[in-house]
C-alpha cells in the first residue's frame, strides 16, 4: 500500500497513541525537531479528535526529549485533569441511574462511554460526550421491554426532567444532574439504513451485560459483551463515515481488539460493512503498529483515513460562505456528498435522506441559513 499522508503534528499525535496504546515509547519520531508550532497543531489535533488525554499518557512514556512549550503543557495538563473530574461525574452519574432503574425494576446497560473505557490503560483518559444507555425490563412478569424502556424517560418526568422525544426516533434525550443523556429504544439507526435492522436484533442477542468497577471499585455499571461492542463500535462508526469519524472511533476499536483480539460475530456477512471494519482494522495496523490478521478492505484503508484526517466538511466547521444562494448550494453539494461517502456502506434512499433534511428544517426554519 501507498504510505498515508502525513502533517509533522500528525506523525507526533500517532506516536503518542501507539505509545499510550501499547505502553512503550516508539522511535519514529525526533521530539528535538518539533517546533512549538507543531506541538501546538498536535494539541489541537488531539482536541478535536477526543484522544487528547490518551496523547498525553503518551508524552509520559516518551524520552526526556518529547516535552511541549511549557505554557502548552501546562494547558495540556490542566485539560487532562479537568476531563478526569467530568469522567469521575459520569462514572457516578451513570451508576445513580442504574439503582434508580434498578429499584423500579428496569435493567440498564451502558453503552460506549465510561463503560468502555475499561478497555483503556488509563479509563479516566478515554473521553467521551454524553451518556448513552439501553433499558428494558428486569422483571417481565411485571413489565415488558418496551414498557421499562417508556418507563425510564416517564420516570424522569416525574422528577421535573425535560424529556425529548422527537428529537430522533433511535432515544430520547434528557439531561440528569447537568449531563446530557441518551436512553436508547434502538441501538443503531433502524430508521435510516436497511443493514441495521437485522444488526440490531443481532445485537439484542450478542448484549450479555456484564458488571465492571469504575474509579478504583467505588462504582459498579453494566456494559455490554465484548461481541457486542465489536459489532456496536464499528457500525457506530460507519454511520459516521463521511459525516464526522474521528480517531477516538479508530481508538475505540484498536483497544478492543488489543485486549479481546477479532471478537466481530460470525453473523456479520454483509460486505461492505466487513469492507470498512477491515479498512479500520488495516488503519489501527498501519497507524498504531498493531498486528492483527485480515484480509479485505483494502481499496477504503485510504478514503476511511482522509475522511477521519483531512474531511471535504468537517462536522463542525460551520458553513464558511455567506449569502442565501451560496448557503444553500454549500449544504446541499455537503449532503449530496456525506450521501455519496455512506452509500459505500449502506443501501439508503438520496430521496428520503433529502426529505428527512427538509422535513428538519420545516421543524426549524432558522437552521436553513444558519452557518455555525
Amino acid at each position: 500500500m501507498n504510505s498515508l499522508p502525513m502533517t509533522t503534528a500528525e506523525k507526533m499525535l500517532f506516536a503518542l497513541l501507539k505509545a499510550a496504546l501499547h505502553g512503550n515509547a516508539g522511535t519514529e519520531v525526533c521530539w528535538k525537531s518539533c517546533t512549538d508550532e507543531d506541538w501546538q497543531q498536535c494539541y489541537k489535533l488531539a482536541s478535536t479528535h477526543g484522544v487528547m488525554a490518551l496523547a498525553w499518557d503518551g508524552i509520559a512514556l516518551q524520552d526526556a526529549g518529547c516535552v511541549p512549550p511549557r505554557a502548552l503543557k501546562l494547558t495540556w495538563g490542566l485539560a487532562v485533569q479537568s476531563y478526569e473530574e467530568k469522567y469521575e461525574r459520569y462514572c457516578g452519574t451513570v451508576a445513580d441511574l442504574q439503582d434508580f432503574y434498578a429499584q423500579n425494576n428496569i435493567a440498564m446497560v451502558q453503552l460506549k462511554g465510561v463503560g468502555l473505557s475499561t478497555y483503556y490503560p488509563v479509563p479516566a483518559h478515554r473521553e467521551g460526550g454524553d451518556i448513552d444507555i439501553y433499558t428494558w425490563s428486569a422483571v417481565k412478569s411485571i413489565i415488558s421491554d418496551q414498557e421499562a424502556n417508556r418507563l425510564a424517560d416517564e420516570l424522569m418526568k416525574k422528577q421535573g426532567i425535560d424529556v425529548e422525544t422527537d428529537h430522533s426516533p433511535k432515544h430520547s434525550n434528557f439531561y440528569y444532574k447537568g449531563i446530557p443523556v441518551e436512553n436508547h429504544k434502538t441501538f443503531l439507526d433502524v430508521f435510516r439504513y436497511k443493514l441495521a435492522a437485522p444488526m440490531n436484533e443481532l445485537l439484542h442477542t450478542l448484549l450479555n451485560p456484564r458488571e465492571v468497577k469504575l474509579c478504583g471499585g467505588i462504582y459498579q455499571v453494566h456494559i455490554p459483551s465484548p461481541e457486542f461492542n465489536a459489532l456496536f463500535l464499528t457500525f457506530h462508526a460507519a454511520q459516521h463515515f463521511g459525516n464526522g469519524i474521528r480517531l477516538h472511533h479508530l481508538l475505540d476499536w484498536a483497544f478492543l481488539l488489543k485486549k479481546y483480539g477479532w471478537c466481530l460475530p460470525k453473523e456479520v456477512t454483509d460486505e461492505r460493512l466487513l469492507d470498512f471494519i477491515c479498512a479500520l482494522t488495516h488503519l489501527c495496523n498501519r497507524l498504531l503498529d498493531m498486528d492483527i490478521p485480515v484480509k479485505g478492505g483494502e481499496p477504503m484503508v485510504s478514503i476511511v483515513y482522509e475522511q477521519m484526517m483531512h474531511p471535504l466538511y468537517p462536522p463542525h466547521g460551520g458553513v464558511p460562505v455567506k449569502g442565501v444562494f451560496a448557503i444553500l448550494r454549500y449544504k446541499t453539494k455537503r449532503l449530496l456528498y456525506i450521501h455519496r461517502m455512506q452509500a459505500m456502506i449502506f443501501d439508503h434512499s438520496l430521496w428520503r435522506r433529502i426529505w428527512e433534511s427538509i422535513v428538519v428544517h420545516i421543524r426549524k426554519p432558522k437552521t436553513i441559513l444558519m452557518r455555525g
